[in-house]
């Protein structure tokens, strides 16, 4: 898996249930950065629902070793 820090951050984000405005306030980004960024990787891995990007990517995302990701474990 091919991903950015600030793509794997949004990913694990994504799998723990945040909304696109939770990612965004958690990482000082806009909602409409969330949602070009996860658009961007729904076409590069080639599923339609924000729900099969986490299922296919959230996992690998947040077991990453070189991740740095967010600390805690709850949606805002």
């Amino acid at each position: 898996m091919n991903l950015t820090p600030r793509e794997r951050m949004i990913v694990v984000l994504l799998a723990k249930g945040y909304t696109d405005a939770a990612i965004a306030a958690k990482l000082d980004l806009s909602v409409r950065t969330i949602a070009y960024t996860l658009s961007s990787l729904m076409d590069r891995f080639g599923v339609s629902t924000r729900f099969q990007l986490g299922l296919r990517l959230g996992a690998e995302a947040s077991t990453h070793p070189d991740d740095e990701g967010p600390d805690d474990d709850e949606p805002e």
